[in-house]
């Protein structure tokens, strides 16, 4: 709880002194349950949007905190930035920082560097799909062992958003990096649906999946949540 009080703050502080430039949103589910098993789950995302004329800056916090038994299954803490110039209407540039601390991954940490060009493949008041792709490098360390992977990368991307009703919205997104030692791919699919002109349910399950870790750790981690979002 501690670690995700800054993320907390920056929401409330975000919101106030926000001008027209900025938007953002915040994630926020939890769940517990008690019984013959005790189980307790927290998953918290913080966005931030900035444009001004042909620029487009997006930053992201997530963190996952789940205990089973009163014994940690899983903590995550994500940071990305990324930077978008318009070139015209339909194509930009883009470029990507991203640095993960997944306890329960194999990696000490998977940070990557990595840039290229988008296309606005669909851009309506109803739907948008946006393809990526770029280049770029990343580094690993190996959890237990400590060594440490190097890697020039290949990266694909698709956004895609559709309006269904006035008050329901469906996302999906896909990200995958490419090297020779490791693939990384991340999709989460998701369904809010509106509550009021900021707080909205929202639904989502998530999947990371790395094609190489250390022995004793599974290729995948899924995560469905349930909780409110609250948009500014």
């Amino acid at each position: 709880m501690k670690k995700l009080l800054p993320i907390g703050l920056a929401l409330i502080a975000v919101n106030t002194y926000a001008e027209r430039d900025w938007r953002g949103e915040g994630d926020l589910a939890f769940s517990k349950a008690s019984g013959n098993s005790q189980s307790e789950s927290l998953l918290a995302n913080l966005s931030i949007v900035y444009e001004r004329d042909r620029w487009t800056h997006t930053g992201r916090i997530e963190a996952v905190n789940t205990s089973e038994d009163d014994e940690r299954s899983a903590e995550a803490y994500v940071l990305t930035g990324k930077s978008d110039f318009s070139l015209n209407e339909t194509y930009y540039v883009f470029g990507k920082g991203r640095y993960e601390d997944n306890r329960f991954s194999g990696y000490e940490y998977q940070a990557s560097a990595t840039t290229g060009l988008g296309m606005h493949v669909i851009d309506s008041e109803v739907a948008k799909f946006d393809l990526e792709a770029g280049v770029g490098y990343r580094r690993s360390e190996e959890q237990g062992t400590g060594n440490t992977l190097n890697e020039a990368v290949v990266t694909l991307g698709g956004i895609y958003t559709r309006q269904i009703t006035e008050t329901t919205r469906f996302d999906g997104r896909l990200q995958t990096e490419s090297g020779k030692d490791n693939t990384y791919a991340e999709s989460e699919l998701a369904v809010r649906v509106k509550i009021n002109s900021h707080l909205a349910m929202k639904v989502a399950y998530l999947v990371k999946h790395n094609t190489d870790v250390p022995d004793g750790t599974k290729n995948t981690d899924t995560l469905t949540s349930v909780g409110l979002t609250y948009s500014f």
